[in-house]
């Protein structure tokens, strides 16, 4: 008899103190989860962010809503992160559709910074009047525009520069946004060998960045963006050739066609061939 009692009693010691710790977890003293903002994912998480948001800007066309968006992730420059991103999902063989979002929205991003620094340059100030002994104050004085800081430039490497005899394009497109300006050979043992150089620039020759390259061989066909190499350049691509074949490329916005693109054969001092590299500039007429 004792024993049953004593069961009964473990038994309801438990049941009491399960129903006690309940009632202070939920009610008395409830866990709290703590709100995680954007800056403080991983690295890898905040790629997935962007990505999600250069595809609803791509949807909505809403680029406050995205600055908003890209903000609480508090990074240095949210221009230079997407590029980054960019450069690396390109090299993961991300989707087409994943790099055209990006690609535009850095270069809606980039449109959108320089349109408020020149409307801040733009703004006059004055110097203020200063009364005088003879009552007459100096008049307002006019304030030039600041003048945009020059684009930085990047150390030169030696390198000899060869015209092809003949370069082979079709005639540009009446209205077409960029012309082909110049193609050269560059051999260069400091250069990777095969890679074939775009530039891409406007009117006032400012480099361009998030401009769509397409380049098909042998039926072939791939598509490569400007300004994922920021520190080469916001208007520079590159794409990698094979020996023996022959390209076209062109500008998805519209362009002269540049074809029968292959890579240039060089000799170093000492008589050894190597590859070369080729580079094509484009401009807006």
């Amino acid at each position: 008899m004792k024993k049953i009692l004593t069961s009964w009693h473990l038994l309801l010691g438990f049941i009491l103190g399960l129903g006690l710790g309940l009632v202070i977890s939920w009610t008395i003293i409830p866990q709290t989860t703590p709100a995680t903002s954007p800056s403080q994912l991983r690295d890898d998480f905040k790629d997935s962010y962007r990505a999600l948001i250069a595809a609803a800007y791509a949807s909505t066309g809403n680029l406050p809503r995205a600055q908003s968006r890209l903000a609480a992730l508090n990074d240095p420059d949210s221009v230079v992160a997407i590029k980054s991103q960019a450069q690396r999902a390109l090299a993961k063989g991300d989707s087409p559709e994943s790099l055209d979002a990006l690609a535009a929205l850095v270069a809606n991003l980039e449109k959108e910074i320089s349109a408020t620094e020149i409307t801040a340059a733009s703004i006059p100030t004055q110097t203020p009047q200063i009364a005088t002994k003879t009552g007459i104050a100096p008049t307002a004085t006019e304030s030039a525009s600041t003048p945009e800081p020059p684009m930085p430039t990047l150390t030169e490497i030696p390198f000899f520069t060869r015209t092809p005899a003949s370069i082979t394009t079709a005639s540009p497109t009446p209205g077409a946004p960029y012309v082909l300006q110049t193609q050269d050979e560059i051999c260069s043992v400091n250069l990777s060998e095969g890679l074939l150089m775009v530039y891409v620039s406007d009117k006032s020759n400012k480099a361009v960045a998030g401009v769509e390259i397409i380049v098909t061989w042998g039926g072939n066909e791939e598509h490569f963006f400007t300004g994922l190499k920021p520190e080469l350049g916001n208007g520079y691509a590159d794409f990698a050739m094979e020996p023996g074949k022959t390209y076209a490329l062109r500008l998805a916005a519209g362009s002269t066609a540049a074809s029968n693109l292959s890579i240039p054969s060089c000799q170093d001092d000492e008589g050894n061939p190597y590859w070369g590299v080729l580079r094509l500039k484009f401009q807006q007429p």
